[in-house]
């Protein structure tokens, strides 16, 4: 799929007119000044003969335009991408930089990858991660309490020789000068703005976590969710607020290594659910009167992710046939048991939690004893925890839910309910639909009439392909009519 292209009347009004309807949809690069702004840039609007129209930040800086000092490019919020570009660039950060290593995880070939890429941004893989690492040294130097080490690894930057290299090429200054008068005592941890497009309901995200918290490693109140975090050799913490001026959350993070920083901020953009245009799949499910009546009460409702989809299929595991509570009391007992301990000084004071998720190897043999778990559960798991080590890289690949489900359904006690509760939650596939869900048959139901499993699927089709945000409001439906929110069938 290619971008559409940009129509220069529609965006000389929007200039103009700093509508914000438009923000990351295109950006301004302005000829006598050399920088590029986003359309709700305050300064004084150039001549529309000195300007230049791009699709995103990346094609924009390749050109040879600076990021604008007044309205920060880096900081607009992302169009939504399709799914095979979200794989790729995932699998790019989860995989040390690497297009060859990323294409190896995704059983694609490089050429595919290029290809992909030229088409949809206007630039081959290597020279768009260029930018973006670029964009984010940027946007750290002037945004963040970081040092410029730490900067210069958080980017994706080998060494600081090189970093201060390519920054001098690039924008024509060094890092330091790029700071300026930023004088914020550097501490041992950085908050990173991760903006949206409204709507946004962060009281519902958080009330969806918190009934689901394991508080051995998260910590979440009406305001905030935390977690401790590991990535490989790399460990620390994350907090993630509200950002009280900007449509945007605040991430805060401390790593003992922060080269893996990107990594983060793409996990948690899309364990929020950030890089989603909610207008679309509105106008796709509006249609039906339940769905319809939910975006009217909640049209800022996500998919809420996950961390880990190691953690994550662990839990789905667990969260068969009983109910969320039970489910969570479960794996909170599978991570006191099995969890690492977290240093006192790797935890944020009163955070309350106290280990990291067990690792695959931490349950490998496993014998979930004294965690009450019947036998045929505790079977599964063990099943699973040895499938999974054997075949992660299927669960990068981009698979469709039904191909996904093809897999796994080959294993004991793993169904087609656990396969796409995984898909929606742990991969956050936009068109995973579990039919079989109690909860989705319960909203449904017509005068006590349930429907088939066919009639479901049928139904299903027409919200393609976004049948996982048909599920979710389905349940939250029931929820509102258990709490008698004036929400009538």
């Amino acid at each position: 799929m290619k971008q559409a292209e940009l129509s220069i009347a529609v965006c000389e009004s929007a200039r103009l007119s700093r509508d914000a309807r438009f923000d990351g949809k295109f950006f301004t690069a302005v000829l006598t000044t050399g920088i590029f702004c986003r359309p709700i840039c305050p300064a004084r609007a150039p001549k529309p003969e000195n300007v230049r129209y791009f699709h995103n930040a990346e094609l924009a800086q390749q050109a040879g335009f600076r990021p604008c000092k007044r309205c920060f490019p880096q900081l607009a919020p992302n169009i939504p991408l399709p799914n095979k570009i979200k794989k790729i660039t995932q699998a790019y950060y989860e995989n040390n930089y690497s297009v060859k290593q990323c294409a190896k995880v995704l059983a694609i070939n490089e050429r595919q990858i290029h290809r992909t890429f030229v088409k949809y941004y206007g630039l081959a893989p290597s020279d768009f991660f260029h930018q973006q690492r670029l964009l984010l040294a940027h946007k750290l130097l002037v945004s963040t309490n970081l040092s410029i080490t730490n900067v210069a690894f958080a980017a994706g930057f080998k060494s600081i020789r090189r970093f201060n290299e390519v920054i001098m090429a690039n924008y024509q200054t060094t890092p330091r000068a790029i700071r300026g008068n930023n004088t914020i005592k550097a501490e041992h941890f950085v908050t990173v703005l991760l903006p949206y497009k409204p709507p946004f309901d962060w009281p519902l995200m958080l009330s969806f976590f918190r009934s689901r918290q394991l508080t051995s490693i998260e910590n979440i109140t009406e305001n905030h969710y935390f977690r401790t975090i590991k990535l490989d050799h790399c460990h620390g913490w994350i907090k993630v607020t509200k950002n009280a001026n900007n449509c945007a959350l605040d991430l805060t993070v401390k790593l003992s290594d922060y080269s893996y920083l990107h990594q983060v901020i793409s996990r948690v953009r899309t364990m929020f659910d950030l890089d989603t245009d909610m207008q679309i799949i509105h106008e796709k499910l509006c249609y039906h009167k339940k769905l319809a009546q939910v975006i009217k009460k909640h049209p800022g409702l996500r998919l809420p992710g996950c961390w880990d989809v190691f953690e994550f299929s662990i839990r789905a595991i667990l969260g068969q046939q009983i109910s969320v509570k039970g489910a969570t009391t479960l794996a909170q007992r599978i991570t006191e048991k099995y969890g690492e301990d977290v240093p006192s000084n790797d935890l944020e004071k009163e955070s309350k939690t106290s280990k990291y998720f067990p690792t695959i190897k931490a349950l490998i043999d496993a014998d979930y004893q004294d965690i009450g778990l019947t036998r045929s559960r505790i079977a599964t798991l063990q099943t699973w925890v040895q499938y999974y080590q054997s075949h992660q890289a299927l669960f990068s690949q981009g698979l469709s839910t039904e191909e996904l489900e093809a897999n796994l359904t080959q294993l004991k006690g793993i169904g087609p309910w656990t396969v796409n509760y995984l898909a929606m939650r742990g991969l956050s596939e936009p068109d995973a639909f579990p039919s079989a869900d109690l909860g989705i048959i319960k909203a449904l139901t017509d005068n006590e009439v349930k429907p088939k499993n066919k009639a479901i699927l049928a139904l299903a089709e027409s919200w393609r392909p976004w049948r996982t945000y048909a599920a979710i409001y389905l349940w939250q439906w029931l929820h509102l009519t258990s709490e008698k929110n004036n929400i009538k069938d």
